[in-house]
């Protein structure tokens, strides 16, 4: 039964210090209700409770971060087909043209190993 007790203690007492140190470092923005020091001392007075109250209460969400999509079909290089301007080649398009000629070179040796030319 003690060793039980002490499993929760550390584990009330390491919640209890992730709080305060997710508490210290959160961007102002991002902090709700209270100021960022209520909210350290409410983290230290009510060891559990208090932090619980943080997650819950006092952290604000991160915003969702921007992902780049195409806005119309002009955007899209696809749909340009010809039409698009030529695009510096990358290191990813030469690993594509490699992987291709390997493919067909895969492709026309039989299963013996053997060429077929």
């Amino acid at each position: 039964m003690v060793r039980l007790w002490l499993v929760v203690v550390v584990a009330a007492v390491a919640f209890t210090v992730y709080a305060v140190i997710d508490c210290a470092t959160m961007p102002r923005p991002r902090i709700r209700s209270l100021r960022r020091g209520l909210w350290i001392a409410l983290i230290i007075i009510l060891p559990v409770l208090g932090a619980v109250l943080w997650f819950l209460l006092g952290r604000a969400p991160a915003a969702p971060e921007r992902v780049a999509r195409y806005r119309g079909p002009e955007d899209d290089p696809d749909f340009l087909g010809e039409q698009a301007p030529e695009r510096p080649r990358t290191d990813k398009d030469q690993d594509d043209v490699t992987l291709r000629d390997l493919e067909d070179q895969f492709h026309d040796t039989d299963d013996d190993g053997r060429s077929d030319r």
